[in-house]
């Protein structure tokens, strides 16, 4: 798990660089609550998905019945839920960073 946690740290910091590149620090906190906010609701969106694809998976297992594109859509799911994770933990560090620098000054 710590490696992975590593790894993780690294497309994180990867992600912040680019979002960097494209846009300026955040202008005030009011600024990066609502980009940090959007970023958590697309990582929600993608545990619902995640959700609703287990609950129809577990039907059709419970039937006898083949499940595995509901596990193949989870899967792909949890990947984009990954990524969306990664987005939250660099908008976090963009917000940090944006503070940093006004303290800075």
């Amino acid at each position: 798990m710590k490696r992975l946690v590593n790894q993780v740290n690294l497309l994180m910091e990867e992600e912040l660089i680019n979002a960097n590149r494209k846009f300026p620090k955040f202008r005030s906190t009011h600024e990066g609550y609502a980009i940090i906010k959007e970023e958590v609701e697309e990582a929600a969106d993608e545990m619902e998905s995640i959700d609703s694809w287990l609950e129809q998976g577990w039907r059709y297992i419970k039937a006898n019945q083949n499940a595995i594109d509901e596990i193949v859509a989870m899967k792909q799911h949890a990947i984009n839920l990954a990524a969306e994770s990664i987005q939250v933990a660099a908008m976090c560090q963009k917000f940090i960073d944006s503070k940093l620098s006004e303290v800075n000054k």
